[in-house]
């Protein structure tokens, strides 16, 4: 399958099998890309996929540009205070975040947690894994 996105072009036949990591962050409420342990579809991002060696890539959210799809298998969703995730749910009130143990942190639109004692991590960066598909 080769995609194209304003000249950004990606083949993943060529590097099948292929395993990378890209991060997603919250941007853009009900624009970023929902994820869940398993999800094979086309996912977009910011730059080539795989990205060169020693680099990284970002998932891409809403319109930002540039552009490039892949389709792959997302095979780890990881957050440095969450711990393994199964799953992010987006939409315009805010996030879901559901945690390994099937536990779920609602984040608002506004930052704040449904759970008021909890404090929330200083970074909502998410460490995810994919396996590039043919």
């Amino acid at each position: 399958m080769t995609g194209q996105f304003d000249g950004a072009m990606v083949s993943s036949e060529e590097n099948e099998g292929t395993i990378f990591e890209a991060l997603w962050a919250p941007r853009w409420f009900g624009q970023d890309q929902a994820l869940a342990h398993g999800q094979e579809s086309v996912f977009v991002f910011r730059g080539p996929v795989p990205p060169p060696p020693s680099s990284f890539t970002v998932l891409a959210a809403g319109l930002e540009k540039p552009r490039y799809e892949a389709r792959c298998r997302l095979i780890g969703i990881n957050h440095d205070q969450l711990g393994k995730l199964q799953a992010i749910e987006t939409d315009r009130s805010g996030y879901r975040f559901v945690r390994g143990n099937g536990d779920v942190v609602h984040v608002g639109a506004d930052g704040s947690l449904e759970d008021e004692r909890a404090l929330p991590p200083p970074d909502w960066t998410v460490r995810c894994t994919f396996e590039i598909l043919p």
